[in-house]
């Protein structure tokens, strides 16, 4: 059932193109329709949409090119104008359009904001924003030495496991997934070619599932002080 609905899924997302005189094919995909696709797959309190996610604080860090959160009402972009406030966020999504050593850094660095956000609100808060990266396959860039560049990125810079991404899809090649169990820092590669897309969904869907002990206080994100009478 999955298997086929995934392999439908991937022949609407997929363009191939190649470098003029070469054989080598790199496969690229449209990624808002496989946000829109994967909006209808996930639990249904939940949505996928470009707001920007904020704290109690006023902090907002940019990167993430989709928020996955729990529809609070109908009209959540209007009411909190294009924000989404951190006790309401399951996940977030990174785009790499063409996947090379710099756009790879970009992202990782990217999640590392994102992750930051629980780190300067109000209250200490235990949830770390799940993030994934998504981008296309590249044939000379093995899922060995992405790997390999992911690590050496985080080491290099000096970044923390809290602030790491937890899946990586290289479409319709692979997946990288981080190993919590491990007490090094640690992701597993998994050669998942074409079907890739259906377990990257399968995993990622896990996450952005956990439940939160955060509760949501709206007025802690109305920053006035004004002060009313009172009879």
């Amino acid at each position: 059932m999955l298997k086929a609905y995934f392999n439908d899924l991937n022949k609407v997302l997929s363009k191939k193109s190649s470098a003029k005189g070469t054989k080598k094919t790199s496969v690229t995909f449209d990624i808002s329709l496989l946000m829109e696709k994967f909006e209808g797959i996930i639990p249904s309190e939940l949505k996928i949409s470009q707001a920007r996610p904020i704290n109690t604080t006023g902090f907002s860090p940019e990167g993430a090119d989709f928020i996955v959160h729990k529809n609070y009402c109908r009209d959540f972009g209007t009411l909190f104008n294009g924000y989404v406030p951190f006790e309401l966020i399951q996940g977030a999504f990174f785009f790499i359009p063409e996947l090379k050593k710099n756009t790879l850094a970009d992202a990782l660095n990217r999640v590392s904001s994102i992750k930051k956000i629980n780190r300067f609100s109000d209250e200490e808060h235990n949830f770390s924003v799940p993030c994934f990266i998504v981008t296309t396959s590249v044939p000379e860039y093995s899922l060995l030495d992405i790997k390999n560049d992911v690590l050496n990125y985080y080491i290099s810079k000096g970044i923390g496991s809290e602030e790491e991404f937890e899946l990586m899809m290289i479409y319709n090649h692979g997946i990288l997934i981080k190993d919590w169990h491990s007490d090094n820092r640690r992701y597993v590669g998994l050669e998942t070619g074409e079907d890739t897309l259906m377990w990257f969904y399968v995993l990622m869907s896990e996450y952005v599932s956990i439940e939160r002990d955060d509760e949501f206080d709206m007025r802690r994100y109305i920053k006035s002080d004004k002060v009313y009478n009172e009879f």
